[in-house]
């Protein structure tokens, strides 16, 4: 009997508690290289948001954001993060999509990575071109510190 209150009450609150994927590292061999790729990525604690973070030995490291809705007009973006309660990083990025938001990329991404990649906690605030507030959503990672190693291999801190 406990373990059927216990399943129905993690069927009932558990999409509330954001879905998350930590580091998932993939090789990509072909004749000329064997590229690396990692990929980790949480869910908002609300919202349909999606936060992505990629690696890999071509193109280095990327923090991108799939709102999933109506978000902000395509453009320039800020975008403000705060890493596990730390002081927050103010960053500059781009907005895409025509109806929906589709992404929401972050640049200088390495200005961020060592914080990232022990990060459990990321709140996040997106602002449009105007400077008028776009969303605020919060992210919670389960051990990216388990792959930082790999990670700071694959995508040095320069």
């Amino acid at each position: 009997m406990k373990k059927r209150a216990f399943a129905g009450l993690i069927l009932c609150c558990g999409p509330a508690w954001g879905a998350h994927q930590d580091w998932v590292v993939r090789h990509q061999p072909d004749r000329f290289v064997d590229r690396i790729m990692m990929e980790a990525w949480a869910d908002a604690a609300k919202g349909p948001t999606r936060m992505s973070l990629y690696c890999d030995t071509e193109n280095g490291f990327r923090v991108m954001f799939m709102p999933n809705r109506a978000l902000m007009p395509e453009g320039p973006a800020q975008i403000t993060l705060t890493i596990d309660n730390a002081k927050p990083f103010v960053m500059e990025g781009d907005a895409f999509g025509e109806e929906t938001t589709d992404v929401v990329t972050v640049h200088d991404n390495d200005r961020i990575q060592k914080a990232l990649s022990t990060a459990r906690h990321v709140a996040v605030r997106i602002r449009n071109s105007a400077g008028q507030q776009a969303a605020e959503e919060d992210f919670t990672f389960g051990d990216l510190a388990a792959q930082r190693a790999t990670l700071m291999k694959v995508c040095p801190v320069r």
